[in-house]
């Protein structure tokens, strides 16, 4: 028998140990009884009465309406015996820095209405009666000016030939680098925008949706801009193109002031403090009515809340060893105060359940729901954790649509019957699970999220669009994952580790695959490698919940030793299929840089790039673009540890993600230097 078979066999006799009887377990990290205790008491159909109450407010970044949010969300966490809750206020006025983010402005918009002048004037646009009409921080304004077209309005070429000034410009591109364009560099009055959504497959099939747009909440010298729909904006342009002169009359009441960031925090006490927390995150802004995006989030953990308070009291479920916190912020910005001010705390997070846009129907909104895994620079239990529960859940709603039995089907009296379209997914960024797995922090994430929702960011947002029965069963996966999590001790680690070593089996053959379609055996062999180091990274993981056990921890290295016996399998079959017999690298860059303690969090933050407000701008010249952008810049400061070199955080990025070229990573990192993110520990030469 192959060493990999006998692997295998070690692995199931390790998940084996936690069923119990003749019959299977449901899953193996909870027994039945505590599964079922949770799958019983969820309710998809509160969760969207949430949803339906906060998709009343316009939930701008603090503004009265987020307030009004916050405080229905802290009415109810108290109402559901959450303890400790409370609204925490951090200063946005536009100078207070948080570690890597400066806080912007807060938005007090009262009215704005934008009207066509003439024989029979006409309301093109009204905030009293759709909130995304104004953008975000738009300022007082009493204007009458003709409107002009600029086409996208965002670079030189769209003004040639143009006089903007004194005017009101109709442009389809980014509202604010519209505003920056029109208004900041030629002096025209506002803008009318009809900026598109998020591209998917779905884009331009809805002409009559209107975005949310948002000026930049740093420029207090804001005039406003009105959003319309693609199919108005076509309408107007028509009318310009032949020669007519429309003349509107903007009329706005709304403040750009300081004030609060708000974050509304609650907690369910564990039995041993000193064991780390495990948090429920979301964000609770957004344009209203902002049901999925993310209205879903707030009202799941939410529904978590009273899941596991109710419970937990009625001794259900035994009250678990670490404390479970309930956070409830504005997106990202908010996260980021949280964590300045309580550093502390986030020492001893464990683990967060993050949940961004969960609820929407995919008949409607075309989403596919997401388990989404830690980035490569935090490999970690917690993806197997939500597989087994999220696993349980899928197949539980599989059988009910194809078979009929309903056993696990977990179906909302208010919900549909569907089978729930979900998978696994690598990686992605774009919500606060991005603060928490940042190389500062180093808080794994389990994230929950849809993609696509062709609605997203717009009016088209709304409660209908919501799946009781999907709501659920998102429920479900983060009662039953967080609850794990925070009771879990030696045994639940033995467990888990079983799952993890088999699960990372499957991943560990997936990456063979890819190193098999390499026709560079060095970039093979790299896949390879940075897989099997992936996996040894989870197996560590798991010591987080049980620390102080020898047992723990020299099972772990056994199954780490195990892991190397694969991968020594897997060279092999490469060397094999290339015929080669000796494998000869290039030069390696030797360069350790190490991270500035000064400096914690994230370069992109919101609507603040720390980079560009901290390098050097030569004389009337724009800021340097970062050579990477996205993940993979993420990941580059992530991976600086004053440990790796150039080469092998390049090695990690390219097992990973893909080619990465090495001079913009090199370049990426001189940039971070300049603008004294991370220093240069050791200097050695090439070899």
């Amino acid at each position: 028998m192959s060493k990999l078979l006998t692997i295998s066999s070690t692995a199931i006799a390790i998940l084996l140990t936690a069923a119990a009887g003749t019959q299977p377990a449901k899953t193996s990290l909870l027994p039945d009884s505590q599964l079922t205790a949770i799958t019983s008491e969820a309710s998809g159909a509160l969760a969207k009465d949430t949803i339906i109450a906060l998709g009343h407010l316009h939930r701008v970044h603090a503004s009265p309406g987020f307030h009004q949010a916050a405080e229905y969300i802290a009415d109810r966490a108290r109402d559901y015996g959450l303890e400790e809750v409370h609204i925490e206020s951090f200063p946005a006025d536009g100078k207070t820095t948080y570690n890597s983010f400066k806080a912007y402005l807060g938005w007090e918009p009262k009215s704005g209405v934008l009207t066509e002048l003439g024989e029979s004037p006409q309301v093109i646009a009204d905030f009293s009666k759709m909130p995304v009409a104004l953008a975000d921080y738009s300022n007082d304004a009493d204007v009458t000016t003709d409107l002009i077209d600029v086409g996208a309005g965002t670079s030189e070429k769209d003004y040639a030939g143009k006089d903007v000034k004194g005017r009101i410009v109709l442009a389809g591109g980014n509202v604010a680098a519209v505003h920056h364009e029109a208004v900041d560099q030629r002096g025209a009055a506002g803008v009318l925008s009809y900026q598109p959504n998020q591209v998917t497959g779905w884009s331009g099939d809805y002409p009559d949706l209107v975005r949310w747009g948002h000026l930049s909440p740093y420029n207090t010298a804001n005039k406003f801009a009105f959003m319309i729909s693609l199919r108005k904006a076509r309408e107007l342009q028509a009318r310009l193109n032949h020669g007519e002169i429309i003349k509107l009359h903007a009329e706005v009441s709304a403040q750009m002031k300081p004030t609060n960031f708000e974050v509304v925090t609650g907690i369910i006490r564990g039995t041993d403090p000193a064991a780390g927390e495990i948090v429920y995150s979301c964000h609770l802004c957004h344009q209203k009515p902002g049901a999925n995006d993310n209205a879903s989030g707030a009202a799941t953990i939410l529904e978590d809340a009273r899941i596991l308070a109710r419970l937990i009291r009625e001794k259900k479920l035994p009250r678990p060893k670490r404390n479970i916190r309930f956070l409830w912020p504005p997106e990202i910005a908010g996260t980021m105060c949280y964590f300045a001010r309580h550093a502390d705390e986030v020492a001893k997070m464990v683990a967060v359940i993050h949940m961004d846009m969960v609820g929407g129907d995919p008949k409607l909104t075309h989403a596919i729901f997401h388990l989404t895994r830690t980035p490569a620079s935090l490999p970690s239990f917690t993806n197997d954790v939500a597989a087994v529960f999220g696993s349980y859940v899928y197949d539980g709603a599989r059988r009910a649509a194809m078979d009929g039995d309903f056993t696990n089907a977990n179906i909302s009296t208010e919900g549909s019957k569907e089978m729930m379209l979900a998978d696994f997914h690598d990686f992605t960024m774009g919500s606060d699970h991005d603060v928490y797995q940042e190389g500062s922090f180093h808080v794994p994430a389990i994230y929950m999220n849809d993609w696509p929702d062709v609605f997203i960011h717009t009016n088209g947002d709304v409660p209908a669009n919501m799946d009781a029965t999907k709501l659920q069963r998102v429920a479900v996966i983060g009662a039953s994952s967080g609850y794990f999590m925070a009771s879990a001790g030696e045994a639940e680690a033995k467990i888990l580790m079983g799952e993890v070593f088999a699960r990372g089996g499957e991943r560990q053959s997936q990456a063979l695959r890819r190193a098999f379609a390499e026709s560079d055996i060095l970039k093979g062999l790299n896949i390879i490698k940075q897989s099997t180091e992936q996996e040894r990274s989870a197996l560590d993981s798991i010591k987080s919940l049980d620390p102080q056990s020898k047992t723990t921890s020299d099972r772990v290295e056994d199954l780490k030793q195990r892991l190397s016996m694969r991968e020594a399998e897997a060279f092999m079959a490469l060397r094999d299929i290339h015929g080669a017999d000796a494998i000869h690298e290039g030069p390696k860059l030797l360069q350790v840089y190490k991270r500035n303690p000064k400096v914690l969090g994230g370069m992109d933050i919101y609507y603040y790039d720390y980079i560009k407000d901290h390098v050097p701008e030569a004389p009337n010249s724009a800021a340097p673009a970062p050579p990477l952008d996205g993940t993979l810049a993420y990941e580059a400061l992530n991976l600086v540890d004053g440990k790796r070199n150039v080469s092998d955080i390049h090695h990690v990025l390219t097992g990973a993600y893909g080619p990465v070229e090495i001079k913009k990573l090199v370049d990426y990192l001189k940039l971070l230097e300049r603008a004294g993110v991370v220093t240069l520990a050791e200097r050695t030469s090439a070899k």
